[in-house]
């Protein structure tokens, strides 16, 4: 029969087990999470302040518009009208929405200058290797329809679908050039403006 002091040392040991298994359970979520921190996206508040001192409703006249001075043919071309007609008459939030789509488009290209002001001390460099290819680099598998020429990467041509704008098309369909050359393909089919278009169109996506 083991005596109390053996019975009270198994207890012991087993209590400290206990406390370290339940530690390093803690710690191994923690040093995963400090392992991958997750990278900042633009600064808006801050390229606003040097586009237009964050007068997110501001026009000019010079042609540009709202907070991030974007010009009607761009704000058209990313799906802008479905917020306003012209980016300063949109909220502070759906300017930035556009934004965010001109930037998984072609970086911070549009911004030259005040994307430098940001915190994000490499965003002028991601933006350069972005522009340096006309294809984005496939990081996933493309987001595609099922039916026929309205969306695979190696089509030559797309129909629109409802709720499309050519910026939803070009990053689709991975068009060359993205949504500005996707435009300059279909002036002809589009000669009403990039914002123009109808369910049942067929695009070009390559010359």
């Amino acid at each position: 029969m083991p005596s109390p002091l053996a019975k009270r040392s198994v207890e012991t040991l087993l209590s400290v087990l206990l406390v370290l298994l339940s530690v390093l359970g803690l710690a191994a979520p923690s040093v995963a999470a400090a392992g991958s921190p997750a990278r900042p996206g633009p600064d808006w508040e801050r390229i606003a302040a040097c586009e237009s001192n964050g007068r997110w409703h501001i026009n000019t006249g010079n042609g540009y518009h709202g907070g991030l001075q974007i010009d009607p043919a761009t704000w058209r071309a990313y799906g802008g009208r479905r917020y306003a007609p012209r980016a300063d008459l949109a909220t502070r939030d759906e300017q930035i929405a556009i934004a965010e789509r001109i930037v998984r488009d072609r970086g911070l290209s549009a911004w030259p200058n005040c994307a430098r002001t940001t915190d994000d001390g490499d965003s002028t460099s991601r933006a350069t290797e972005r522009n340096a290819s006309d294809d984005p680099a496939p990081q996933a598998a493309p987001r595609t329809r099922s039916r026929t020429s309205s969306g695979h990467p190696t089509a030559r041509t797309y129909v629109v679908q409802p709720g499309d704008c050519l910026s939803v098309i070009a990053e689709r369909t991975r068009t060359p050039g993205g949504t500005k050359a996707l435009y300059d393909l279909n002036k002809d089919t589009l000669d009403k403006g990039p914002d123009h278009i109808y369910p049942g169109q067929r695009l070009q996506l390559r010359a």
